[in-house]
């Protein structure tokens, strides 16, 4: 998953964003007062999972990490070195985890970073990205062990643990990856983007077979989610332009009122047909997630950890909407805010689709020895009771906006027009409109570490990491907020 996602040409998002705040203020098309955005029922958390109740007999040996950005540990670190590396204005050196400048998806610099780090450092493990680099117009560079760079794929780049027969180069999650579309998020760009399916293939490939004291986690599916939600806004606006493009051939007088009247008629007729073929899409994703789980257990995985997506309708993008879509027409009025109750509302579509696709997964790995770890619950009770875990700021990245993206973002960008600093990172819970900062990802390993602790799987204290304080390297290069 990456920040700003839903990448709409612009000439389309003018004309239907425009739409969405005419019903929003009150059109009424026809179709169907209210998109409920559905609730994941208790039953289908796999209570009866065949899953061990016990941990393995010397503890775990390594952490395997599948997903996407959210689990990403640095897989595009050799696009924040040309940024930020030696040779450019700011000659940071790039050694080490986590990178000083860049490389996360998150605040870069601070001890902690991601919450797969994080798990790792908790059960006394080591895991790095499995393969790092980015391609561009002179091509793909990848990182070699020795610290250069190959045009070809390498896998683990930072070599094996040869003292335990057993390599750490276990993260195979990248930003951007979808479930099984090769074709992911900034593809086009030069990420990656290799999906679960392939991620899984590529872990095979390497090591033939999973341990049976190997902790496996799952955790993708989101930039499927966003990906149908943009389509689904395309399909609508496409069809909408159509349908007022020939009626003007028809009437060459026709004036904006009537305009208006056609557009909001057209509207309301194709608004199921484009949510059926979303909801199709994100259906079949699911689907591919469930089977990729599977595919890894019938491999010799034992602990498998799946993961629910967590509401990106609740991230300040998703707050948003539609006015963080690229290229809207206008800024938002002063205190607006998305209204997940409208029907019509992009944000309540957008929780839709990702309340379809936890369901649906849920619903496919019911009965499977599988333990589930709830993300989505966890972030909905984090918006709402943010001070139990000493957050703050929930709805304003703490990144400057001048920053693309938290891949980018360090402790010299705050978003100090919205009180950010280097101090208060760690009362704060998204990095940029969609990410979380390194004290909201450490909130996720306190989850799934409870969740080991109820599953059997590990029997010792835990040790929570959220209310501590952040620390930061002694030394840095100073980098200048963009």
């Amino acid at each position: 998953m990456t920040s700003l996602l839903i990448l709409l040409r612009h000439t389309e998002s003018r004309w239907f964003c425009a739409l969405f705040i005419l019903c929003l203020q009150g059109c009424s098309p026809e179709i169907s007062p209210h998109a409920p955005n559905g609730t994941i029922t208790p039953a289908v958390f796999n209570t009866q999972s065949p899953a061990p109740h016990t941990p393995p007999n010397h503890g775990f040996s390594t952490l395997v990490a599948f997903g996407d950005s959210l689990s990403d540990m640095g897989t595009y670190t050799v696009l924040a070195e040309r940024t930020y590396g030696l040779g450019t204005s700011f000659n940071i050196p790039f050694t080490g985890l986590p990178y000083p400048a860049g490389g996360q998806f998150t605040v870069n610099g601070a001890v902690t970073g991601n919450w797969v780090g994080d798990l790792a450092q908790r059960l006394n493990l080591e895991i790095t990205p499995n393969m790092i680099g980015y391609g561009g117009a002179p091509g793909s560079r990848y990182l070699t062990p020795k610290g250069g760079f190959s045009r070809t794929p390498v896998f683990c780049p930072f070599g094996f643990q040869t003292e335990r027969r057993s390599a750490f180069c276990l993260d195979f999650a990248e930003g951007g990856a979808m479930v099984s579309n090769p074709t992911g998020i900034d593809h086009d760009q030069g990420a990656l983007t290799l999906p679960l399916t392939q991620q899984v293939s590529q872990y095979l490939h390497q090591f033939q077979r999973f341990r049976p004291d190997q902790l496996v986690t799952v955790f993708g599916g989101n930039n499927d989610v966003l990906l149908a939600f943009s389509q689904f806004l395309s399909n609508i606006t496409e069809s909408v332009q159509q349908r007022v493009a020939s009626a003007r051939q028809s009437d060459q007088a026709m004036g904006p009122v009537r305009q208006q009247e056609i557009a909001t008629q057209a509207l309301g007729k194709e608004y199921h047909t484009a949510l059926g073929h979303a909801q199709h899409q994100i259906d079949q994703a699911a689907d591919d997630l469930a089977r990729v789980t599977l595919r890894i257990i019938e491999h010799g995985a034992r602990y498998v950890l799946v993961y629910t997506l967590p509401d990106s309708a609740d991230t300040p993008f998703g707050r948003g909407l539609p006015y963080t879509l690229k290229g809207f027409p206008q800024l938002p009025p002063a205190g607006y805010v998305c209204r997940s109750s409208e029907a019509l509302a992009p944000c309540n579509i957008l929780s839709l689709l990702v309340n379809r696709f936890n369901q649906r997964l849920l619903d496919d790995l019911q009965g499977k020895p599988v333990k589930i770890v709830d993300s989505h619950h966890l972030f909905k009770e984090l918006l709402i009771h943010p001070e139990t875990h000493g957050f703050t700021h929930v709805t304003t990245p703490w990144c400057a906006r001048t920053v693309p993206s938290s891949l980018l973002c360090n402790l010299d960008t705050p978003n100090e027009t919205a009180g950010a600093t280097i101090q208060n990172l760690s009362s704060w819970l998204f990095a940029d409109d969609i990410h979380p900062t390194p004290a909201g990802y450490q909130v996720l390993a306190d989850q799934t570490w409870a969740e080991l602790k109820h599953s059997g799987w590990i029997t010792q204290p835990f040790a929570a990491l959220t209310q501590k304080a952040l620390s930061f390297p002694a030394q840095r290069n100073p980098i200048p907020t963009r």
